[in-house]
């Protein structure tokens, strides 16, 4: 076995950036379920995903720079900025219920890969419908107890802020109303595919 002359001549196999190809995977299936849609459809997808990207970024850079500005007011000049703890809770709420929604077809939530790895290709699309449908009727019932929340929170004032507790209290059945859109792309893109996974013509 003969070694190489010069082992700095060898090749070197390019490099993989997993982290850049763990940032863009959620875009990526994304895109691959808008192909499924109807053009219509894709294309009002593309701007309600699109929205709700730009709201969240805001809402993002919003709680940041808050918290950014209580941090330096409350250790370099030793006062608290009154509003910034509610405010930032109430942030967090929207935040949070928004992004749910993205986050599910980014298929960034908590979920039995392993039992679905290890079942046939029509078992695993059968355990992912039926498992889409209870999470469908799990964010209906959330989406009305949101809607019937609002009643009694429009009479209430948030005392940090002196608003009335429905704004922060709306973010449920803004939130859940998303996700139930979210999970029927899901489940129509899910049907409109063959069991292999490989979308029908």
């Amino acid at each position: 076995m003969t070694l190489p002359a010069n082992p700095a001549e060898e090749p070197v196999p390019p490099a993989v950036d997993l982290l850049d190809s763990m940032e863009h995977a959620g875009a990526r299936k994304v895109a691959a379920q808008q192909s499924v849609l109807p053009p219509g459809w894709r294309a009002a997808d593309r701007a309600i995903v699109r929205t709700t990207e730009w709201g969240l970024f805001a809402i993002g850079a919003t709680f940041t720079l808050m918290i950014t500005l209580e941090v330096i007011s409350r250790y370099v000049f030793s006062f608290s900025i009154f509003f910034v703890n509610a405010a930032a809770r109430l942030l967090l709420v929207w935040f949070f219920l928004m992004g749910a929604g993205i986050a599910l077809r980014h298929g960034a939530h908590v979920g039995f890969e392993l039992l679905l790895t290890s079942v046939s290709a029509r078992r695993r699309r059968a355990i992912v419908l039926v498992g889409s449908v209870l999470g469908l009727v799990f964010f209906a019932e959330m989406l009305w107890g949101g809607l019937y929340a609002l009643g009694p929170a429009w009479r209430q004032i948030e005392p940090g802020l002196g608003i009335s507790l429905v704004w922060p209290f709306l973010a449920i059945p803004v939130g859940f109303a998303l996700m139930i859109y979210h999970m029927v792309v899901l489940i129509y893109v899910e049907v409109r595919q063959a069991p292999d996974g490989r979308a029908r013509s």
